[in-house]
């Protein structure tokens, strides 16, 4: 056998690809379908019960953490209405008197 006559043998087995028969296409398919698994079965789990009143607050404001801060945000803020600067004097042990943050504020207008 030559070269050339293996290059047309190749030619020609690449111009009639083999088919499978029937009787093996069935088989293949038979077996792949006994392999496949089994769909889950599903149950009826009834209606979905509905949020309560704050569980609707709090998806309006965002989850749990956003209405966590919102709540520490607004105790603080009552915290320092509530307190006068009397009312902090006695906390501190301090008087507001005492805390000068710019003594002097000429350093702002002078140059150099």
């Amino acid at each position: 056998m030559q070269d050339d006559d293996l290059d047309r043998l190749l030619a020609t087995a690449a111009q009639r690809p083999p088919t499978p028969s029937e009787a093996l296409m069935e088989r293949v398919l038979a077996e792949a379908l006994a392999l496949q698994p089994a769909p889950p079965s599903y149950r009826n789990v009834g209606a979905v019960p509905q949020p309560g009143l704050l569980g609707r607050l709090m998806a309006v404001f965002g989850g749990a953490p956003a209405l966590a801060g919102l709540g520490t945000a607004a105790v603080f803020g009552l915290a320092l209405g509530y307190y006068s600067p009397t009312t902090m004097d006695y906390l501190t042990g301090a008087t507001a008197d005492t805390a000068e943050f710019f003594p002097e504020a000429d350093f702002l207008t002078t140059e150099g």
